[in-house]
């Protein structure tokens, strides 16, 4: 008897377990390996852990004026890369490309814009958070 509520029992608790990191793996937001992996000529940016795709060809995007805000940091290596990516690494835009955040929006470290534009050859790129959920 007490063997059978052994086994009953780690059994249940494997369920338990298989459960539990079955959903806290499928939950989160995408990286840069997972990007790259998916589409290895992605425009990204990475900042404060957050993954952003350049959208300014989305037509949504072109329907709405984007102003240059207070610039929040800048490029500091671009790189394909799929292991070790990092904040302020870039796919597409070279080193030293300024990084800001819109018009009369504010940044704060850990509250994370859903855009950020960039400049680039006297064009106004816009980046969005690819975020889960």
């Amino acid at each position: 008897m007490k063997v059978k509520l052994f086994i009953f029992s780690s059994i249940v608790y494997l369920d338990i377990v298989l459960i539990a990191s079955a959903n806290s793996s499928a939950i989160g937001n995408p990286t840069a390996r997972e990007v790259l992996k998916a589409n290895t000529d992605a425009d990204i940016i990475q900042l404060d852990g957050l993954i952003y795709s350049n959208v300014t060809d989305n037509e949504w995007i072109k329907e709405q004026e984007y102003l240059l805000g207070d610039k929040i940091g800048e490029i500091k290596k671009q790189t394909k890369r799929k292991w070790f990516y990092r904040d302020y690494f870039a796919t597409i835009l070279p080193k030293g490309t300024a990084i800001y955040i819109r018009e009369r929006q504010e940044y704060e470290k850990d509250a994370t814009p859903f855009i950020v534009l960039v400049e680039k050859d006297g064009e106004i790129l816009v980046y969005q958070a690819m975020v889960e959920g």
